[in-house]
């Protein structure tokens, strides 16, 4: 199931499989970053935004975004204080969907992964955050999305009882599943399974009341003292400008997304990066995205835009007041690293309300 690739080792779950496949890891060995490889919804979203078309140009897209994700690779493993380094486990993204979807079965399927939307009633929310990623506020509807309570009405109806089936990309601490466990049910729609493509250290993640939880991936630590963990959770899409990222409150109210780097977002609240090192993440990573958005140009035969990246993103920046829609993203990218202390400043201040939306310029 898993094999060694270059940087990394590549996890292909067995579909077929009835059991939940158990990944142990020693609390006192290398540290183990899950990461799922979303290289095929790159493709599709910058692709379908900067009208880069045909097989060629695809494998090209696709080529730029694996750079990408050696290159964060390269800059988790840079600013890691682990003693036994780390390792990366990349998780086939085809495998991992065969599995869940094998999983789930055929009764009715909710799904919470954007990534498993295909012939399932998707629900499209998250749990919020202030700006820096410390707080949450609850769960929200994903930006874009109509109101939570309107998405569930819209859900197909169980008229024989026997309860749906939940999906979930991934569960750490179960509160995100719990919480949407809690509202269907008072909406009157049982779950009585959850299905996770992966599932994080079973003791940290307590069971889903009336659910059965059951995952395609289980990772557990071992050894250690009591609440150790020697694994998370990092998908890359949240580390490229304008492709994911954490859902975030904006200064008008509304919601964003935002990567998962300084001057936005603390990577040590969100990917284990020691809260020191969190600038110099941010430096190495803005590279990254640096050079990944000069393959695309070079595909797309002109400058990436900030109009042309998520709609979601785009507020963020719009909303900062950092950039509008026409603004060059390289040049963006590069006056976020040369600035890059003054902005997390900012910001911050913002998070905490002592900023308006106008102050921060």
């Amino acid at each position: 199931m898993i094999t060694r690739a270059a940087d990394h080792h590549l996890v292909r779950p067995d579909p077929a499989a009835e059991a939940p496949a158990v990944v142990e890891v020693a609390a006192g060995g290398p540290f183990v970053v899950v990461m799922r490889d979303d290289t095929a919804l790159c493709v599709r979203e910058f692709g379908h935004r900067l009208g880069i078309r045909g097989t060629a140009a695809a494998s090209g897209l696709a080529e730029a975004y694996h750079g990408f994700q050696h290159d964060t690779r390269d800059a988790l493993r840079a600013v890691a204080r682990h003693p036994g380094g780390l390792v990366f486990h990349v998780v086939d993204p085809l495998c991992l969907e065969e599995a869940v979807r094998r999983r789930a079965g055929d009764g009715p399927l909710i799904s919470l992964d954007p990534l498993v939307e295909r012939g399932v009633a998707p629900l499209r929310v998250s749990r919020g955050f202030l700006l820096g990623g410390r707080e949450a506020i609850g769960l929200v509807p994903r930006p874009g999305a109509a109101p939570v309570a309107e998405q569930i009405a819209a859900l197909p109806r169980d008229p024989a009882g026997a309860g749906c089936t939940l999906v979930e990309d991934d569960i750490c601490t179960g509160e995100t599943v719990a919480a949407v466990v809690r509202l269907l049910g008072a909406a009157g729609r049982r779950v009585h399974r959850v299905v996770p493509g992966v599932r994080l250290d079973a003791a940290a993640c307590p069971a889903v009341p009336g659910a059965v939880l059951d995952p395609v991936l289980e990772y557990r630590t071992t050894g250690g003292a009591p609440g150790a963990r020697a694994v998370e959770l990092a998908d890359p899409r949240n580390f490229l400008l304008g492709l994911s990222g954490l859902v975030v409150r904006l200064p008008d109210g509304t919601w964003g997304r935002a990567p998962y780097w300084l001057p936005f977002v603390r990577t040590s609240a969100r990917a284990g990066v020691p809260a020191d090192r969190d600038e110099e993440f941010a430096l190495r990573v803005l590279g990254a995205n640096v050079r990944f958005f000069e393959r695309a140009e070079r595909l797309a035969g002109r400058p990436v835009l900030v109009g042309d990246l998520h709609p979601a993103v785009r507020r963020l920046l719009e909303s900062l007041r950092l950039a509008d829609a026409g603004r060059p993203v390289r040049p963006l990218i590069g006056d976020l690293a040369s600035g890059l202390g003054a902005w997390t400043e900012r910001i911050a201040a913002h998070a905490t309300g002592t900023l308006t939306a106008s102050a921060v310029r």
